[in-house]
């Protein structure tokens, strides 16, 4: 398993071809842009997992600086094909926070899966309109 920053327009194509392409809204070349400028540590960076030069998983990070936590590993999105893509970039996960220094980690919600409401979130909904 190869884990990379994703820089080239090959590892980009091969990357955006795991997404959902109905559940998510940006096209090839928006996916490009809002991942391209990687040298900048304000924007966001997009790593890869590759197995037999296929693209399994992908993790879209950034670096918050927080005056209390520290450095804080802010994970926008996570998109994989399956069970073992998952583990991988969860175990990755670690090695990223140890490299860019940072004292903890942040995993933001993809808006994809927002779409489909766990149950928690239908209940809590359920229960913020009794109260209102």
């Amino acid at each position: 398993m190869d884990i990379r920053l994703i820089t080239v327009k090959e590892d980009f194509e091969k990357a955006f071809r795991i997404l959902d392409q109905r559940e998510y809204p940006l096209s090839f070349y928006e996916y490009t842009l809002k991942h391209d400028s990687f040298r900048n540590p304000q924007r966001l960076k997009l790593i890869g997992a590759f197995q037999d030069d296929e693209c399994v998983g992908t993790i879209s990070y950034k670096i918050t600086p927080c005056p209390h936590l520290g450095r804080i590993l802010e994970i926008q999105e996570m998109h994989q094909k399956n069970i073992k893509g998952y583990k991988v970039m969860m175990d990755f996960l670690d090695e990223i926070a140890r490299d860019e220094e940072c004292l903890s980690i942040k995993i933001c919600k993809n808006k994809a899966e927002r779409l489909d409401f766990s149950f928690l979130d239908r209940f809590e909904t359920f229960l913020k309109k009794l109260i209102a």
